[in-house]
């Protein structure tokens, strides 16, 4: 087993890099597409775009928690073809009914908050195609499909720039707002189609009584999952509530500067759970538990290294941060200390997402619902503290305390998930005379 980990650690970074390419293409398109939006649409269509891509993101989370990572933890621990590709179908049927619902609960949203029919429609279609891409991707890294779903994702990127272009030059006389929300809902389409073609694969779905028997079988650990997001959720942006509650708006926004400062890092932690997830839950399966423990410390380090090195280039430009970013906004903040500890934050978070990743490879959903709510309890408890007693900059230490308490217990669940795996074996070699 030894002798495999350098073959292992060779097919996990060619499979991480081409996540990454994806990845990164993805968001670098949706944060150069705000920049430009923010210049040629109007307050009002912005603020309405802007609240349609925080619904389809928000969506995002919540078919995750329904059916993506249910299905990205069952399938790669199942040995034969057959019953996988019958888990392929149980879920992806699964997730376009929920993509449905989650395309009328947001198309409701938006016309109830507008009043504009084509937005809330447009929007409504965005948020639901997003949310089925979103679980075709997580099937195909579940089942190692990594070329098919970098393919996907360029496709999306490549054909969303193009489909955006010819909205906003070739028809004029379409809103541009809801000429985007519909570039962006084909960009979606086109990628599914790549995904399915690079696959060999017709799109399959069947509501047939055995695929409702099979979500029921596995419902507890859909609800575990399903408030592990809603828990996570709060611990993520609670600070951001309570500052903005007791302070006011403006004293959150020196924080979000220094959130922001260390987001460049996200992309390739969402890279590492779309890869790592499927192959812990897999080394699981087969009682890896060597490579297991070397693959956890080697990125735990690559990611603290890499916290690192963003920190060092923060400090080394400090002074082009100050002249061009900060610009005088945030005199009377002590942005020194507020990027410190927005970068301590940073790495216990994106360090805990290892052990999240074998946890949730393990198919345990519970472990990280009860680290979140812990996480989230202790976190409010201390903004809300220090927030009364010291300043808003170190409002950012009861954040970290959350963050702390979670990843920890995530570790101890992992390495609980560890030895439960490893028992059998040392039963086996005992009864074996060894």
């Amino acid at each position: 087993m030894i002798r495999r980990i350098p073959h292992d650690i060779v097919r996990l970074g060619r499979n991480f890099m081409l996540s990454l390419g994806g990845e990164g293409l993805q968001s670098g398109i949706h944060f150069v597409l705000n920049l430009v939006l923010i210049r040629i649409l109007s307050p009002h269509d912005f603020g309405i775009f802007a609240i349609a891509f925080v619904l389809g993101g928000l969506s995002l989370t919540y078919g995750n928690a329904l059916v993506s990572t249910p299905a990205a933890v069952l399938i790669p621990r199942l040995k034969s073809g057959r019953a996988a590709d019958f888990q392929e179908v149980a879920f992806g049927s699964i997730a376009l009914l929920i993509s449905a619902v989650i395309a009328i609960i947001v198309l409701a949203g938006l016309w109830f908050a507008t009043g504009q029919t084509p937005e809330a429609v447009a929007g409504g279609a965005f948020a639901g195609l997003w949310t089925l891409r979103n679980h075709v991707r997580c099937v195909m890294f579940a089942r190692h499909a990594m070329v098919a779903a970098t393919l996907s994702d360029f496709s999306y990127s490549t054909s969303g720039v193009l489909f955006i272009g010819a909205v906003l030059f070739l028809l004029p006389d379409l809103p541009q707002l809801t000429g985007v929300l519909l570039a962006l809902t084909l960009a979606n389409i086109v990628a599914v189609f790549v995904a399915l073609r690079a696959l060999g694969r017709h799109a399959r779905v069947s509501f047939r009584r055995t695929v409702w028997r099979r979500y029921r079988a596995i419902w507890s650990d859909v609800a575990w999952s399903l408030f592990g997001t809603t828990t996570w959720a709060i611990q993520g942006q609670g600070l951001m509530f309570l500052v903005a509650a007791i302070v006011g708006p403006a004293a959150y926004a020196p924080l979000a500067v220094g959130v922001v400062l260390f987001t460049p890092l996200r992309p390739a932690i969402s890279a590492f759970i779309n890869v790592f997830r499927p192959d812990f839950g897999a080394a699981l399966a087969k009682r890896e538990l060597g490579r297991l423990r070397v693959t956890m410390l080697s990125i735990t380090v690559l990611i603290l290294l890499a916290c690192v090195a963003v920190g060092g280039a923060i400090w080394l430009g400090w002074p082009l941060l100050q002249t061009y970013l900060f610009a005088g906004k945030f005199g009377d903040a002590p942005m020194p200390l507020i990027v410190a500890l927005s970068g301590i934050a940073a790495a216990t978070y994106f360090t805990y997402n290892v052990p999240l990743a074998l946890v949730q490879g393990a198919g345990e959903f519970r472990p990280v619902a009860l680290a979140t709510t812990f996480g989230a309890i202790v976190g409010l408890a201390s903004v809300a503290v220090l927030l009364a007693v010291t300043s808003v900059a170190w409002s950012l230490a009861g954040f970290i305390a959350g963050e702390a308490v979670c990843g920890l217990y995530l570790w101890i669940s992992a390495q609980r998930i560890l030895r439960e795996h490893a028992i059998p074996l040392r039963t086996q070699h005992a009864a074996a005379g060894y």
